[in-house]
């Protein structure tokens, strides 16, 4: 995954066609961001569950490294704005994405476009 932060605090996570170790990258990128010490809400068209293909040990990795991330998380990430289209989100995905956000206490939303997913991301930053 890329991490577009042309529209910072609004920061889209974007398929990354040329990476090798997409957690890795995804992981570095991640923290770079969270160094940044600055709050964000990310944006993606990526939804839980849609790399099949994914090892086990890259589940785990991830996890251990949100564990350890979990407080500036909490921190500085708003939440996290899937932008669907036209796709049904089946429910329990729904409960699974707000599962993990409430271990990472983050606000996770589902929208239907990215103007909707903008507007999402706002309403996180505005919270404060």
């Amino acid at each position: 995954m890329l991490f577009d932060t042309t529209r910072f605090p609004l920061v889209f996570l974007k398929e990354d066609p040329q990476a090798h170790s997409q957690d890795t990258d995804t992981e570095a990128q991640l923290a770079t961001l969270l160094e940044r010490g600055e709050r964000f809400v990310l944006l993606t068209d990526h939804l839980p569950g849609d790399h099949p293909e994914e090892s086990h040990e890259d589940r785990k990795r991830r996890a251990l490294f949100f564990k350890r991330h979990k407080e500036r998380m909490r921190a500085f990430c708003a939440g996290l704005v899937f932008v669907t289209g036209e796709r049904t989100i089946p429910a329990a995905v729904r409960l699974a994405a707000q599962g993990a956000g409430k271990v990472l206490g983050l606000s996770f939303d589902f929208v239907r476009s990215e103007s909707e997913g903008v507007a999402a991301a706002e309403r996180f930053l505005a919270r404060g």
